[in-house]
């Protein structure tokens, strides 16, 4: 694919210097009847090119996500954006694309291949192997429930050019596991974690059309028990390996041989496993050529411990490497045999830490100074490259973070660094080349190529890629808000670029320089809001007792001349908490966790107050106040939208977490137009007339498939039937362009892999 992409360029550039020694009036890039608007927009296509042009442009966005956190959950809590920059803050360590748990790889750097040439996969869920197809596509099996937003369960089809293959199709089943593959002919084998396929009794290891997914229950192997791991074939018999004990009602335990045919169990194959389970098989070769089939796993054999070999009847062999722990992957390269796992010595005791190649007849040690720092587990030989991924963060002293690849020629470590967001764990990976100078690989992470941010990132809004230089925030942010060229940063952190600041920051913009001017937070406050208007910036958050030495219970405002604290001060009381201020004409309103407002009890959770002073308006009345906290406030049209953690409105009746104030009327809308069965963290208005609600519930308005995000059409009062398929909290929305962004702490939006960011027209 890269190869193509650069020769693509090449003619591009060859052709462009032939137009361009054409005579200037042969030729209009402006008018697109002409050769040269065709090669144009070829040339902008394939170099990203977005400057100014008459020439189309191309949306190339692929929006990272953010992974990995300390403590807590992982995920986007605030948004804004500045020019063409989406600005994000949240619970994160990382940014990285939201592939899924497969991508197209550069074998060169290990970088992903962008979309714009290979649309992600964005697969939901783990994939544990990958086969080809024999015709440039492959086949994918694992733990997962969707494909570029399609449901698959644990099988599917991918063609060439990175797609789906919409026709090849299995049951739904959601406690599916697969674990190995294999094509024979027309038929695909699929063996895994399954006790019956569709409306069949066939478990743990069945045959399919491979190019309809249609089981084909002329073979069987019922009366198998347990998973099925790992599957190799000769062209004539099926070798099967796992942590059965039966199969076809015969005692074999972990390794059988079965007729490609029917499934008829070979009952003269009998290598003995005396406990434990096979993992892995590789069919080989001895030293003198004669096949072998080498066997690995969690398992103790007469033969040697974890590993050993059999010829095709069974018999065994004398390969033994005897190594101290279990084995997880076993591949072949010339003489060599390598092992990867969670071993930490060889041959009885020699030193050998997680990978090791020995020979290939009689398992003694070639090598042992792979120098892995953690457990290996899988390995893949592609040509001259060993592929590895596992635990590990350094090969032979070079970082890699849980894959790398040894050049086989000196087993030298490549500069192939894919940089995963975490550990990959057993069963691991499978690496197939893509051809081109691509390799395919999957796993049970979701993300790769990742870069450190520490909860805070500015996204290139064209390319979705975060930009260099931006600052460190050493904990939470939970509120920004962008006021000409000033970003303000409100949470629970306590430094920002190495500096001291409690809390609340001020960044100058264009840079994201840290401004020296610091208001002096006491305590450990959490700022949860943040908001301006053509004099002040207002601020909310938990635990707020004081600023420069001033009471400034819940909610306080800094005068934006010189960030002065100003004399507006509403008062919540003491552990009063403003949650989310919005500011509306002449009103400011505030919805937060107190019980008094301006000195006064009896004003619970939801106020307007003046621009002034902060003096309450009775908006609404004492009398008529959620009994619990309001966690989200937004105004549009007269109208106040509220969302929070309450069950009712005093004096009025039951509203489940949000409610809408009318501000002509001065009176709640009934009924109410939404009702969300847990908390409901985030509104938003939006000038077309859309309402956003995130939270934790599980249903709006009763209906269960509205997970975490709705939208209510202001309108009509009534919620539109997108469905975003999102699968946990939604803390901030934003719209940029024509399109939404929703930030939160969900790794599953519109049934597709995003890491706690997506983009979306609502219409997907």
């Amino acid at each position: 694919m890269v190869a193509v992409r650069t020769n693509l360029i090449v003619c591009c550039l060859f052709f462009g210097f032939l137009y361009q020694c054409k005579p200037a009036e042969l030729s209009n890039t402006c008018d697109g009847k002409t050769d040269s608007y065709a090669l144009g927009s070829l040339i902008r296509f394939v170099t990203g090119d977005r400057s100014p042009s008459c020439l189309p442009s191309f949306d190339f966005q692929d929006i990272w996500g953010v992974f990995r956190a300390p403590s807590g959950d992982i995920g986007v809590y605030a948004m804004t954006s500045y020019r063409d920059q989406i600005i994000i803050g949240g619970n994160f360590e990382l940014l990285g694309p939201s592939t899924g748990s497969a991508a197209f790889l550069q074998t060169t750097n290990g970088k992903v291949v962008p979309s714009r040439y290979c649309p992600y996969l964005k697969i939901v869920g783990s994939t544990f192997i990958s086969i080809p197809d024999g015709g440039g596509g492959f086949y994918i099996g694992g733990e997962f429930f969707a494909v570029q937003g399609e449901e698959r369960f644990s099988v599917a089809h991918i063609l060439p050019g990175c797609q789906l293959d919409r026709v090849f199709n299995v049951p739904k089943d959601n406690s599916r596991i697969v674990y190995s593959l294999t094509i024979q002919g027309n038929s695909l084998y699929v063996g895994g974690n399954f006790t019956s396929w569709g409306d069949t009794s066939h478990g743990y290891l069945v045959r399919l059309d491979r190019f309809t997914g249609a089981i084909d229950t002329t073979f069987s192997v019922q009366n198998i028990n347990q998973t099925v791991f790992d599957l190799e074939t000769d062209g004539q018999s099926l070798y099967v390996c796992g942590e059965f004990s039966q199969i076809r009602s015969t005692a074999k335990l972990g390794i059988a041989k079965v007729s490609l045919t029917d499934g008829a169990l070979n009952t003269s194959f009998n290598p003995v496993l005396s406990s434990g389970t096979c993992l892995d098989l590789y069919y080989g070769t001895d030293s003198q050529g004669s096949p072998n089939l080498f066997i690995v796993g969690d398992f103790n054999s007469p033969s040697g411990n974890y590993g050993f070999a059999v010829y095709p009847d069974g018999t065994a062999t004398g390969w033994a490497p005897i190594p101290n722990g279990q084995i997880n992957s076993v591949q072949q390269y010339q003489n060599k045999i390598y092992l990867a796992g969670g071993f930490t010595s060889i041959n009885g005791g020699t030193p050998a830490s997680y990978l090791v190649s020995v020979n290939q007849s009689t398992g003694t040690l070639i090598s042992n100074n792979f120098a892995l720092d953690a457990y290996a587990a899988s390995l893949q030989v592609i040509e001259n490259t060993l592929y590895i991924s596992g635990q590990f963060t350094t090969i032979k002293g070079i970082p890699r973070i849980s894959m790398a690849s040894l050049d086989l020629t000196n087993e030298t470590v490549t500069n192939f660094d894919p940089v995963f967001e975490g550990v990959i764990s057993n069963p691991g990976s499978s690496f197939v080349s893509a051809g081109n100078g691509i390799v395919f690989v999957t796993s049970d992470r979701s993300s790769m190529n990742v870069v450190p941010r520490n909860n805070f990132a500015v996204i290139d809004e064209y390319t979705g890629a975060p930009i260099e230089g931006t600052p460190n925030f050493d904990f939470q942010i939970k509120s920004l808000h962008v006021n000409g060229d000033r970003l303000f940063v409100g949470g629970s952190f306590t430094t920002v670029a190495g500096q001291p600041r409690i809390s609340f920051a001020t960044l100058d913009l264009p840079l994201y320089n840290l401004s020296p001017i610091n208001p002096t937070l006491s305590g450990a406050p959490d700022i949860r809001s943040i908001t301006s208007d053509a004099s002040l910036v207002y601020v909310g958050g938990y635990d707020l007792a004081n600023v420069n030495g001033q009471p400034r219970n819940g909610v306080f405002a800094l005068n934006l001349s010189d960030l002065s604290l100003s004399n507006w001060n509403p008062d919540l009381g003491t552990g009063g908490s403003g949650e989310s201020i919005q500011v509306y004409g002449d009103l400011v309103l505030i919805g937060g966790g107190f019980s008094q407002i301006n000195g006064v009890g009896g004003y619970q959770n939801f106020q307007a107050v003046d621009k002034q002073n902060g003096t309450r308006l009775d908006i609404p009345s004492s009398s008529n106040l959620p009994d619990g906290f309001v966690y989200s406030v937004t105004a549009s049209s007269s109208k106040v939208y509220i969302g929070g953690f309450f069950a009712s409105i005093t004096g009025i009746g039951t509203f489940n977490n949000t409610a809408i104030y009318d501000l002509t009327t001065k009176s709640y809308v009934q009924p109410n137009a939404v009702l969300a069965d847990g908390i409901v963290n985030h509104v938003a208005s939006y000038p077309d007339g859309n309402v956003f609600y995130g939270g934790s519930f599980t249903t709006l308005n009763g209906e269960a498939n509205r997970t975490s995000f709705g939208v209510l059409l202001s309108y009509n009062n009534k919620l539109t039937p997108w469905l975003s398929g999102i699968n946990n909290a939604v803390n901030t929305s934003m719209y940029k362009n024509g399109r939404y962004y929703l930030g939160g702490i969900f790794n599953v939006a519109l049934r597709r892999n995003n890491g706690g960011l997506v983009r979306t027209n609502l219409y997907e």
